[in-house]
């Protein structure tokens, strides 16, 4: 996948399933790891929040 189709897939994530589901997607197609401008391009630029919502990236996961 080129960097564009991958922004443009997490954008058109529309709930956090979708989000975790096209995250594999990215992942599939590069060897099972995220590419290596996912951190500025998904992480840093705040596309999570742009996409799902204020806050998103913000959200913890605990286990008891």
């Amino acid at each position: 996948m080129t960097q564009e189709e991958v922004i443009n897939l997490m954008k058109s994530s529309k709930n956090s399933q979708e989000w975790n589901a096209n995250c594999e997607t990215v992942k599939k197609s590069n060897n099972n790891n995220y590419p290596s401008y996912w951190y500025v391009e998904v992480i840093s630029s705040g596309l999570i929040d742009k996409t799902l919502g204020e806050g998103s990236s913000k959200i913890r996961i605990t286990t008891l």
